[in-house]
């Protein structure tokens, strides 16, 4: 899931078809977060998916970094643009849909009364809680545009290293804010506050390319023995409570760091089929539209499993659509 721009932006040679598979792979994980299974195995797969999340954070920080500072603030503030005009018109799709499904399902004036809710727009601000339009998903992108904005901040007055300094703190913060969550089952958007979700892992992945050459160079069985431990202990701390607090945040943050230093290391060297292309081409129509489709589903009927797969293809779905669109009226225009 490229979330910071299209992958085809980017010339060919420097295409990271690794990171293209895990786009995928995590992009789908996502889905069973937001519609998990029962037992043990919805655990997993709703840990893979939470654990992706943070390796597109990290995607983000990386790509978005430039040692040359004015570089840097055209490339963030391009990405910053886009990323609001995508997120805006995502929200009023979702606005749109929802009012629709609440006139059908006879709760017009329930809905309209939540927006006599004073907590609403603060909170769809600064935690980025959608979910009166059902868009929770969507708490990522206004994340994310904090964190470009405050990304392009720090370059535009040329502090990005110093600010580096505040990493271990920052990550100190976004695993207490995570582990009073989930210890205490209180009200996760706390969790997507921006400076608890985004700004702590983009900045890291910015880190990460900042020091690109040292991590490279580090031994590559330093790496995979890391991410094993990582995600070993990932594993036993979703099950088991360190004197009942839930620890799993600092394991996931781990697995995804070593993760995604082995895809650095490991860029491939040709597309991988189907999964290749879906990191590359539907990854980001896959995050944004699943929910919205799967809640539809839902509401006809109720099977997880059915939402997931019929959101998945049919975000895939409309990603062709727009496609042949596009197409159709660059031809039109051409004529």
């Amino acid at each position: 899931m490229e979330l910071i721009m299209p992958y085809h932006e980017v010339p060919i040679k420097t295409r990271n078809y690794t990171m293209d598979l895990f786009k995928a792979i995590f992009a789908i994980f996502v889905v069973f977060v937001h519609f998990p299974l029962d037992g043990w195995i919805g655990t997993i797969f709703s840990t893979i998916g939470i654990c992706g999340v943070i390796y597109f954070f990290l995607i983000s920080g990386y790509s978005s970094y430039d040692k040359d500072d004015k570089i840097a603030c055209q490339n963030i503030l391009k990405r910053l643009k886009r990323n609001a005009k995508i997120t805006l018109i995502v929200i009023l799709i979702y606005t749109v849909i929802t009012t629709l499904m609440k006139l059908i399902g006879g709760e017009f004036t329930e809905y309209l009364d939540s927006f006599k809710n004073p907590w609403l727009f603060p909170r769809l601000l600064l935690l980025g809680d959608l979910s009166f339009i059902n868009g929770d998903p969507l708490w990522f992108m206004i994340a994310l545009l904090y964190t470009y904005l405050i990304l392009y901040l720090l370059h535009r007055f040329k502090i990005t290293k110093y600010s580096f300094f505040l990493l271990p703190i920052l990550i100190l913060f976004r695993i207490w804010v995570e582990c009073y969550v989930n210890t205490y089952n209180t009200d996760w958007h706390y969790a997507s506050f921006f400076l608890a979700s985004g700004v702590p892992i983009t900045l890291l992945g910015h880190y990460v390319a900042y020091k690109k050459d040292a991590f490279l160079k580090s031994p590559m069985y330093l790496t995979i023995t890391l991410l094993t431990i990582s995600t070993i202990f990932l594993f036993i701390t979703v099950f088991v409570k360190v004197f009942d607090y839930d620890v799993a945040q600092i394991f996931k943050i781990w697995s995804a760091f070593e993760l995604f230093i082995l895809t650095l290391k490991l860029p491939g060297k040709k597309p991988i089929p189907v999964m290749g292309k879906i990191g590359k081409d539907y990854s980001l129509y896959i995050y944004l539209f699943h929910f919205l489709i799967g809640v539809i589903v839902a509401g006809i009927i109720y099977i997880p499993i059915l939402s997931i797969g019929v959101g998945i293809l049919g975000s895939i779905g409309l990603y062709e659509i727009n496609k042949l669109i596009k197409k159709k009226l660059l031809i039109k225009q051409n004529q």
